[in-house]
């Protein structure tokens, strides 16, 4: 009765014609199709009940015995080492190998390349460093990051193109209508070397000057331009250097209700804008889906956008340093918040007649920032920013405010 027993038991893991039938092959075998009985699990594998044939080992791991029955019975290569291939059976086959820079080290996996936007400097590294804000990298497996322009931004830290840096580009062209040699610019501290002929604003707007240097008679282009020849620019019939407009184009002055840059179309929560006209301000604004302020006094601080018909929110746009914190030009631009003079003499508010009367309180010198406060300003567009005094002896003075230079000042705050 016994041995009868042993025999019902062997043959309920066969299938019938006497072969073992793989579903029913125990733990740490497997059974083949066809195969008389099952086989032990050979090192370097693992076979889980019902296996038909061995796993190997994953990459990095090894398994020195016979009959493993999980890949968890396989042995974890110690820190530091890791196999080329599965199936490893001994800890011998497990070598020391170095992530070289530009690569990091994933505990499974080994070696793997910094994706694009990321880099390591160090051997080995645990993992890939994001590249800052206003930095990019286009390549995988970068020991560093590219800076772009001065006059350029990104948006968030991983930048992974040269297309990510937001600031002014305009291209320029040897031939007519944008042909012959072309080259883009993308920073104003370059001066133009050989003949050009067109242009076209790719991003932001430019003066365009017939001096090198920024000097001379110049003519303004915008994106809206398009391509334009050279000869049919007014007052201008040769171009030796470009400077881009970055206030109120690629940042914000004031509150930015004359911000009129198109590079922001969603709000600081990343909500896309909808079209201005689609809003209650739609006969105050530009008809586009961009940041704007067209009234000058909702969210006062900083350019908005619709992001339902009747809901808004503030967007991120960088607030201008020239211009703020420094004066570019002659300062008609300037819109900071100095409010003494040269000689130490405090400023009056620009509504005031008192102690010395005056006119640029007037609407029609908005555009030079004057108003209801008593900030230096330029609405006499002569010498620099200056203003009226509280003093009844002197009238006006000019203010002590430095002039912008690209080694003194970054261009954007965030």
């Amino acid at each position: 009765w016994y041995q009868r027993r042993v025999r019902k038991a062997v043959v309920s893991t066969q299938s019938t014609g006497g072969a073992v039938n793989p579903t029913a092959c125990p733990a740490g075998n497997y059974c083949e199709e066809g195969a008389a009985e099952p086989t032990p699990c050979s090192a370097g594998h693992y076979c889980p009940a019902g296996s038909a044939l061995p796993t190997p080992c994953p990459k990095n791991t090894y398994g020195e015995h016979t009959g493993l029955k999980s890949e968890d019975e396989c042995t974890q290569c110690p820190q530091g080492k890791e196999t080329f291939e599965e199936g490893s059976t001994s800890v011998d086959q497990c070598k020391s190998v170095s992530c070289s820079p530009g690569y990091y080290r994933d505990p499974q996996k080994g070696c793997q390349i910094c994706p694009k936007g990321a880099f390591s400097t160090e051997e080995n590294a645990a993992s890939c460093t994001l590249c800052p804000k206003h930095q990019y990298n286009s390549v995988p497996g970068s020991v560093e990051c590219m800076k772009c322009p001065d006059t350029a931004f990104t948006w968030s830290e991983g930048t992974d193109s040269f297309g990510g840096c937001i600031g002014p580009v305009i291209e320029a062209c040897s031939g007519e209508d944008m042909t012959g040699s072309c080259d883009r610019y993308y920073d104003d501290n370059l001066n133009v070397t050989s003949t050009i002929r067109s242009v076209k604003v790719i991003k932001g707007e430019f003066e365009l000057f017939n001096k090198t240097n920024h000097r001379g008679y110049l003519a303004k282009l915008t994106e809206q331009d398009g391509p334009t020849n050279v000869v049919d620019l007014e007052h201008v019939d040769v171009v030796r250097s470009f400077s881009p407009l970055l206030s109120d184009v690629f940042c914000s002055l004031d509150q930015g209700w004359k911000f009129r840059g198109s590079i922001r179309s969603t709000s600081k929560s990343g909500k896309a804008c909808i079209n201005w006209k689609r809003t209650p301000l739609a006969d105050k604004a530009t008809p586009n889906h961009y940041c704007q302020n067209p009234d000058g006094t909702n969210l006062a601080d900083k350019p908005f956008c619709y992001i339902s018909e009747t809901e808004t929110e503030e967007c991120d746009i960088p607030s201008c340093i020239w211009n703020t914190d420094c004066f570019t030009g002659i300062g008609t631009q300037y819109r900071g918040k100095q409010a003494t003079t040269e000689h130490g003499k405090n400023c009056n508010n620009w509504n005031s007649d008192f102690p010395h009367p005056h006119s640029y309180h007037s609407p029609e010198y908005n555009w030079a920032g004057v108003g209801d406060h008593k900030f230096c300003r330029n609405p006499s567009e002569e010498g620099k920013p200056w203003c009226y005094t509280t003093n009844v002896f002197w009238r006006w003075d000019y203010c002590s405010i430095p002039r912008c230079s690209r080694d003194s000042f970054d261009f954007y705050r965030f």
